[in-house]
Formats: C-alpha cells, structure tokens, sequence
C-alpha cells in the first residue's frame, strides 16, 4: 500500500501526480490510498482515501467513493477510532504513539501501550501513525497494530530503500505481516 500524502499544494497541482501514481500502482498491484482528498481518489479510481478528523466525515465520503474503495480514517483517541469504526471506516489509523516530526506542534505521543486500548475497541485493521521507525516498532506490533504509516523513517532517510527494508525486517521479526 501506499499513500499519496501532500498537504502542501493544490488538488489541481496533485491531479497529474496521481494519476501517475495510479498507474504505476495498478502495474505493480500496489494499493494507492490518497491522503484528505476523497474527490480526487474518485476521479483517479484510486485503492481508497484516508481522512483525518477535519476532513469529509466517513459517513459521507463513503458516498463519493466507488464500491470497492476503502475508507480510513485517522484517531486522536479511542472513542474516535470507535465513532469512525461505525461510521463505516475500513480501518481506523491511530496515534501519534511516538513523537513525530511530520506533524509538529502536535499533542504529544501516545506511547504504544496505548495501542491496547485501541487493539479492544475495534473489529477493522488497526494501523499505528506517528514516530514509528525500525527501532522502535516491535512494541507497536506486539500491541496489536495490524499495520503501520510511516512517513518520515523512510521519506527522510539518507538510504529510503535500506530503511524500508530494515523496517519491513523489524516488522517481520515482531510476528507482524508484511
């Protein structure tokens, strides 16, 4: 899976990008998510949008997206991920569990025996945000997150493709999926 994440630009600058992106997904069987925007994930007939708690509720962008489109949505706290669990999510993102770079000024992290709490709320796949790296995600895993979104462990790498690697062995060897 991957997730076109661009907070800085115009959904009219991104449309070129996802489209692209679209294609080198479906050529690769790789799953695009696309971050906040759910009219651009169904002009591009992307895998699904994921929105935050300020974005499109879940209830209605359901009704954007295309049958088969999945849904997620991010969580701040359990009762959230709970709410969006009923509104229709088809996963529920949540954290920050560590302290993250990609969103400063942030409430600060949660720390993954949090995940607990959250692993006992929901019946949808659980994916831990925030902070997460190779280091540090055994404990994430071990308390139940069924996957993780990292951003900055990779993206901000001097080596993108070592620390992916690195991160998917450290997955592996906590007995998550990859």
């Amino acid at each position: 899976m991957l997730q076109l994440r661009d907070k800085l630009r115009d959904k009219g600058e991104i449309l070129p990008l996802a489209q692209e992106l679209q294609s080198l997904c479906e050529a690769n069987d790789v799953l695009l998510i696309v971050n906040d925007h759910v009219d651009l994930a169904a002009a591009v007939g992307s895998g699904g949008v994921h929105v935050g708690q300020t974005d499109l509720p879940v209830s209605q962008a359901r009704q954007v997206l295309a049958p088969g489109q999945v849904l997620g949505r991010s969580n701040r706290e359990v009762d959230l991920l709970i709410e969006s669990q009923e509104m229709g999510a088809d996963h529920v993102a949540f954290g920050a569990i560590y302290q993250t770079t990609t969103k400063p000024g942030g409430r600060g992290p949660q720390g993954p025996e949090r995940l607990k709490a959250a692993r006992a709320a929901t019946r949808v796949p659980l994916v831990a945000i925030g902070g997460i790296t190779a280091g540090n995600v055994t404990p994430v895993i071990e308390y139940g997150a069924d996957a993780v979104c990292v951003t900055a462990a990779i993206g901000l790498a001097d080596d993108p493709e070592g620390a992916a690697a690195r991160l998917v062995e450290a997955i592996a060897r906590a007995g998550g999926k990859v």
